[in-house]
């Protein structure tokens, strides 16, 4: 009787979308977006602050490829109270304020990436407990 509801269990927890799988979902709804910047950046652990610049330098021509990868990591959520909890200020948490989408004067944000991880945390933390984006274009 213990036995299939392991059995049960183990498959509900194998099965179970956690935020990078939801992250890929979504990107794969993408249709409009440079494939090659997709398939390079859209993973939680692709990009960081140590690279940010180069992902943005990359795909930031590429069409609407950023501001989707962003709508598909953010779920478009206001992430502002999370990312200030975790020492994001000033001008970076606009960034955080994702219901609007990504910012797109990257230039005026360059002091930013030092806050990155800890922006894309909080849009970990999010995806973790709630359904995937899913662009309908």
């Amino acid at each position: 009787m213990i036995l299939p509801i392991v059995a049960l269990s183990l498959v509900a927890f194998v099965t179970a979308d956690g935020p990078n799988d939801k992250l890929k979902s979504c990107c794969a709804t993408i249709k409009k977006g440079d494939k090659d910047c997709i398939d390079r950046f859209c993973d939680f652990n692709a990009i960081s602050q140590t690279n940010i610049l180069n992902y943005l330098s990359t795909c930031s021509d590429k069409g609407p490829t950023v501001g989707m990868m962003w709508d598909c990591a953010s779920l478009r959520h206001n992430h502002s109270e999370c990312c200030a909890a975790k020492g994001v200020e000033g001008k970076c948490l606009e960034y955080c304020a994702a219901q609007d989408g990504v910012p797109t004067n990257y230039l005026d944000y360059l002091f930013c990436t030092e806050s990155f991880n800890e922006i894309r945390e909080c849009f970990h933390e999010h995806l973790d407990k709630n359904a995937a984006y899913s662009h309908k274009h």
